[in-house]
């Protein structure tokens, strides 16, 4: 849910080690307990995707290749124009 009037100036560090990096560091917070929200560091207690994380908090050029190829997938989606898509001006409301 979003919370109302938030200014959108405020943003949170979801690495607060190298927040202003693109690196594996987030995976080794997680390791240590410190994922900023609760979602985010189940992906470390959960068993089925805590070997995922071991794999990229321990190799940065693993994490940067799954990166890619993740990335490199999500650029084929389709964008939905027209009346069959929808920009929200409030992320809690349609337009």
């Amino acid at each position: 849910m979003c919370p109302k009037n938030v200014d959108p100036r405020i943003a949170i560090n979801m690495d607060p080690n190298t927040p202003r990096a693109f690196d594996n560091v987030y995976y080794k917070n997680l390791q240590q307990g410190k994922g900023l929200f609760t979602s985010d560091q189940v992906l470390f207690t959960d068993k089925r995707s805590r070997p995922v994380v071991n794999a990229w908090a321990a190799n940065s050029n693993t994490f940067n290749s799954a990166f890619i190829t993740a990335i490199t997938k999500l650029g084929r989606v389709g964008v939905k124009t027209g009346r069959n898509g929808n920009i929200r001006r409030n992320c809690d409301a349609f337009n």
